[in-house]
C-alpha cells in the first residue's frame, strides 16, 4: 500500500472489515462517523482517491463500493440472486413469491446463490436496525432461528413480516420490531414458519 497515505490505508482497511462483517459496503456517512469527519464530503474525497488509485470501484448508488484485486482481496466475481417480492417491516402483508428482478452480490460471500433470495422492505418497523422502506434485504433460506436473528416470518393466512426473533418459551415466540413506537407480535411456535434469516442489505436510494 505504498501509494496510499496513512488515512487512506485506514479507510481501505475499514472497508474490508465492514464488508467482511456485513456482506455489503458502508455508506459515505458510515465512513464519516467512524473516522470522525465533520462532513460526508471528506469521506467522499478519500473514496475518490482510492478509486483513482485502483483500490476500489464504485457504482452510482449508496453502498456501491467494490474492492478490486489491487486492494489485496478479490471481490470482483459476482452472482445474481432473485428478488421474489416485498416484505413488511410494519403490519404483516400477504406473501407473494414471484421473481420480480435480480440483484448482484459478491460470490465470495454468497457462493451458493440458490440458498439466497432478496425482498424489498415496506414499512418502518425495523428502522432502529437501520433497515428502511425500499431497502433490499438478502435472506438465507432456513427454517430455524436463534435469538436476535432478523427473520422472514410467515404467519397464519400466509402473511409475512420481517422482525427480530426472540424465543420466550416453548409456547411463545416474540417477533420484535426494531422501532420503539411499535408493538411486539406474539406468536404460537406451532403456527410460525420461518422462511429465512437476513444476512445482508442493499440500499439503492
Amino acid at each position: 500500500m505504498k501509494e496510499l497515505t496513512s488515512r487512506q490505508s485506514q479507510i481501505l482497511q475499514y472497508l474490508k472489515e465492514y464488508m467482511e462483517k456485513n456482506s455489503y459496503a458502508p455508506s459515505v456517512r458510515d465512513i464519516m462517523k467512524h473516522f470522525g469527519f465533520k462532513s460526508p464530503r471528506a469521506a467522499h474525497k478519500h473514496l475518490i482517491t482510492l478509486e483513482e488509485k485502483g483500490y476500489i470501484e464504485r457504482k452510482g448508488v449508496s453502498r456501491g463500493i467494490r474492492l478490486t484485486e489491487k486492494s489485496g482481496e478479490i471481490f470482483t466475481r459476482e452472482t445474481l440472486v432473485p428478488v421474489i417480492g416485498k416484505i413488511a417491516a410494519g403490519a404483516a402483508i400477504e406473501a407473494v413469491e414471484e421473481i420480480r428482478d435480480r440483484v448482484t452480490l459478491p460470490v465470495n460471500y454468497f457462493p451458493k446463490n440458490n440458498e439466497y433470495f432478496a425482498l424489498i422492505v415496506e414499512g418502518n418497523s425495523m428502522i432502529e436496525a437501520h433497515i428502511k422502506s425500499g431497502d433490499h434485504v438478502i435472506i438465507k433460506k432456513q427454517n430455524y432461528a436463534d435469538d436476535g436473528d432478523i427473520i422472514v416470518a410467515l404467519l397464519e393466512n400466509n402473511y409475512a413480516t420481517l422482525k427480530t426473533f426472540k424465543k420466550i418459551s416453548d409456547r411463545l415466540i416474540h417477533l420484535v420490531p426494531e422501532n420503539s413506537e411499535m408493538e411486539i407480535i406474539e406468536v404460537d411456535p406451532k403456527i410460525l414458519k420461518i422462511q429465512g434469516k437476513m444476512v445482508g442489505l442493499i440500499r439503492t436510494m
